[in-house]
């Protein structure tokens, strides 16, 4: 019997992916990419050093994602210790930094993509065709059956749209495969940018721009001063608010909410582990023992000198003050900015530098068993496009790869006619 013929629409991480699961059960396929270049996306991600996964067990694993009970089966299917067999099988080595995440041993996302282009890019049974824009699927009696690309017509028996969300828009993921399902009827819950830095009402001087602050307790509160969400952990400050990682972590929970016009302000506790009262005693102490040095000297006790810059200024404290002017109020004013100010958000910093992209093509609309559309048969949705984000720590990315090898393994059962075939029968 022929092999079955599959489109893949997108040569990022799950097209890719697909790709590979596919070639080597001897499937034609057709990768269709609409950049001049595949895996553009993939070539940056993680700051260009690709942290493709993360090694927590499975409880865990599943806790860091938006909606555990849909991706569980792609995930047990092909897990994360079964992806980094994958590329350890394909001569990737790959190694483990704190906090579970794991990346090539190179620091190179490169050495991720060419290990997945490699054993497709001069296959036989594979056609790659770049610069290729596809405009509509074509559908028949409930089945999709092919696509409309570059105005001409491309026919197969499968379909994998892999075409990725918003974020990274200069590498081709404009939302493409948004509007190409919703031509189909599928339902699209709004997608907004997450994992992304958020601008306050005054942010920091440019003079601070990129400045590290690590061990931070980062709380987003209502209006009534009712905690949302918080994490412990490192940020950035940028001249229009705050990033980092714990940032970035918050704001994908807040998302929703602040795009539905929720009011949020955002706390840090520079020194979440002094409390309020030895803080303070702590502030009255120095000021006394360090007399005779000015207030920027002192208040570097606590954070660096550009920090203890900008805490004088926003606190009206002369920095060349002597400890020994140093008044009560004083004291209070430090105090509150290391551990009570409080800051409205007025935005995020956009699709430009959004990491992923939160909502997406709706999961009820998605068999989790197979990855095909529950509207049209023989089609069948992976990675981003999903209703489905996680944590930054590779997360996203084990979706991304997980879902495709789901929707591969899954035509390929289907072309033996239901002999179970899945990815750990290897």
């Amino acid at each position: 019997m022929k092999p079955q013929k599959t489109i893949i629409i997108g040569a990022g991480a799950s097209g890719l992916m697909a790709a590979n699961i596919l070639a080597k059960a001897n499937h034609e396929v057709v990768l269709l990419e609409k950049k001049h270049q595949c895996g553009l996306k993939l070539r940056i991600t993680g700051k260009g050093r690709c942290n493709l996964t993360n090694s927590c067990g499975r409880s865990e694993y599943l806790s860091h994602i938006s909606s555990p009970e849909f991706f569980e089966y792609a995930f047990d299917n092909f897990n994360n210790a079964d992806l980094m067999d994958f590329f350890t099988e394909k001569g990737v080595e790959l190694k483990t930094e704190r906090g579970g995440r794991v990346f090539p041993q190179s620091d190179k996302a490169n050495d991720i993509f060419f290990a997945l282009l490699k054993e497709i890019e001069f296959a036989e049974n594979v056609q790659i065709i770049k610069n290729c824009d596809v405009k509509h699927l074509i559908k028949d009696n409930g089945k999709a059956i092919g696509v409309i690309a570059n105005n001409e017509k491309i026919l197969a028996d499968n379909i994998i749209i892999c075409t990725g969300g918003k974020s990274y828009q200069t590498t081709g993921s404009t939302g493409d495969g948004y509007r190409i399902l919703k031509l189909l009827d599928h339902q699209i819950i709004t997608p907004i940018p997450a994992l992304v830095g958020l601008r306050t009402e005054n942010g920091y001087p440019i003079s601070l721009q990129n400045l590290e602050i690590k061990n931070c307790q980062v709380n987003i509160t209502d209006k009534d001063k009712t905690i949302i969400a918080s994490h412990f952990g490192d940020i950035t400050l940028d001249e229009y608010g705050v990033a980092g990682p714990v940032i970035l972590s918050v704001s994908r929970e807040i998302a929703r909410a602040f795009d539905e016009g929720k009011e949020m302000f955002l706390n840090i506790d520079f020194k979440p582990k002094v409390s309020e009262e030895r803080l303070r005693s702590e502030i009255t102490a120095t000021f006394k023992e360090r007399r005779t040095e000015n207030a920027v000297n002192i208040v570097r006790k606590w954070v660096q000198k550009p920090m203890a810059e900008e805490i004088l200024r926003v606190c009206k404290i002369n920095p060349r003050t002597m400890g020994y002017k140093l008044t009560e109020r004083d004291v209070k004013s430090i105090l509150w900015y290391l551990k009570f100010r409080r800051e409205e958000i007025i935005g995020d910093m956009g699709w430009r530098e959004a990491i992923i992209t939160q909502g997406g093509v709706s999961l009820k609309e998605i068999d989790k068993r197979t990855m095909e559309s529950k509207k049209v048969k023989n089609l069948y949705v992976t990675g981003e496009l999903l209703d489905l984000d996680a944590d930054t720590g590779g997360y996203n990315l084990q979706i991304a790869f997980s879902s495709a090898v789901l929707a591969a393994q899954s035509i390929i059962t289907k072309d033996n006619k239901g002999i179970k075939n899945n990815y750990k029968e290897k």
